[in-house]
């Protein structure tokens, strides 16, 4: 993949307007290691237990979630295929899967999956309601819950790993396009089929879908898509979920109290109650963060999955960051810095060559325990150099340079 095809890409949606298909965006590694990560992804789920959440299993165009337990009870095994797996759970039926969040469940295919899409952010920049992902698998036919479209503001790149081709049809047409989210959804596919515009993916294809363009998808025989959520939210939401995360946030401005007011005062004197500098620096701090996390988590909205692995002992060891996943950093006071590492914040104690150090991790650097106590001593003791690197080993975003 490079960026010439992103770029051609993004042209053919008129940025990220119109749907529009590229062809063998995946090269075929890429579709195998995908599909290898979704076997980590769909362990990763059913260890997680919350089975309730996320997933949906589709017999006959039937939602059928009891399926469910089957796979908690036969779950994929490492180097089984995801039709290998599935035919034992399903037989010859004609079945649907579908998981949202992929992200979540595996810090290997989130990864991978940040680092094949970095070309689209650099060309159509960072959604402000990050990156998600999820799947669809199966030999189900037409899309089980009909013709419809994504929820408001999330636009869709499928990529399909086939084996088999896929069909997909979407009717850009201002009188669906008109139609708000939920409000209505097609099942007379036989009949509206004639009237949508007909695509065929081939493994390593992909196809945008603008959030407001009703489209359906047609999987006779056995394939995977992993499809992309680019998620700009309305404007509205965007700022009530600002406003909500600053409330949550307990930030403090002011050290003095309110006064009451008089029982008969105006809605002038009402309004001067409200700081409207203090809660607008608020507001903008917690953005700053939000953006931040983001940005050090590849563009991907959920953080990293905590690790229980040891940080090795040995002064000698050594480890690199992550290129794909910055560290970012917001210096707080001359004593504390906090630091940003795969979506996740971590206050640490301020030292003159910390930024320098965290350079070196962003620009590919191989760090040794040593040099990092010896850039941050004596301020920093062993005990602090060790608890910085287990904390970013633990979120993943350093790893062990052999």
């Amino acid at each position: 993949m490079n960026h010439n095809t992103w770029n051609t890409f993004y042209k053919d949606t008129k940025q990220l307007q119109k749907p529009a298909q590229a062809h063998q965006l995946l090269s075929q590694s890429d579709i195998n290691h995908l599909q290898v990560l979704l076997i980590d992804v769909l362990n990763g789920f059913l260890n997680k237990g919350q089975h309730h959440i996320g997933m949906k299993i589709y017999i006959d165009s039937e939602l059928r979630n009891d399926y469910i337990l089957k796979l908690v009870e036969h779950p994929p095994k490492v180097g089984e295929s995801l039709e290998e797996w599935s035919h034992q759970i399903f037989g010859e039926q004609k079945f649907g899967m579908i998981l949202i969040g992929l992200e979540q469940y595996s810090n290997a295919f989130a990864e991978k999956a940040a680092s094949l899409v970095s070309p689209l952010l650099k060309t159509a920049g960072m959604p402000v309601h990050g990156l998600s992902f999820l799947f669809f698998m199966g030999n189900y036919g037409f899309t089980p819950f009909g013709i419809h479209k994504e929820a408001t503001g999330e636009d869709g790149i499928l990529f399909h790993l086939g084996p088999e081709n896929k069909q997909f049809y979407t009717w850009d047409d201002p009188k669906f396009n008109a139609l708000d989210h939920n409000t209505q959804v097609f099942h007379n596919v036989s009949e509206m089929i004639s009237e949508g515009e007909e695509y065929i993916l081939e493994p390593g294809d992909a196809m945008f879908i603008p959030h407001y363009v009703y489209h359906i998808g047609n999987t006779s025989e056995f394939s995977s898509s992993v499809v992309l959520d680019y998620i700009n939210p309305p404007k509205d939401q965007f700022e009530n979920d600002l406003i909500q995360a600053t409330g949550e946030q307990g930030l403090k401005n002011h050290v003095n109290y309110e006064k009451p007011i008089e029982i008969e005062a105006t809605p002038a004197l009402w309004n001067q109650l409200i700081d409207i500098q203090s809660v607008q620096r608020k507001m903008e701090l917690v953005l700053s963060r939000n953006i931040l996390k983001l940005r050090s988590n590849g563009g991907l909205a959920r953080k990293s999955i905590r690790n229980h692995a040891t940080m090795p002992s040995d002064m000698n060891a050594n480890f690199k960051g992550l290129s794909i996943f910055p560290l970012l950093f917001e210096v707080q006071t001359d004593d504390s810095v906090l630091i940003f590492a795969r979506g996740h914040q971590m206050v640490v104690k301020n030292h003159p060559n910390l930024i320098e150090l965290i350079n070196r991790l962003n620009n590919g650097a191989t760090i040794s325990v040593s040099l990092v106590h010896s850039l941050l001593g004596p301020a920093w003791d062993l005990i602090d150099v060790f608890s910085f690197l287990q904390e970013l080993f633990s979120k993943d975003a350093i790893e062990i340079d052999n």
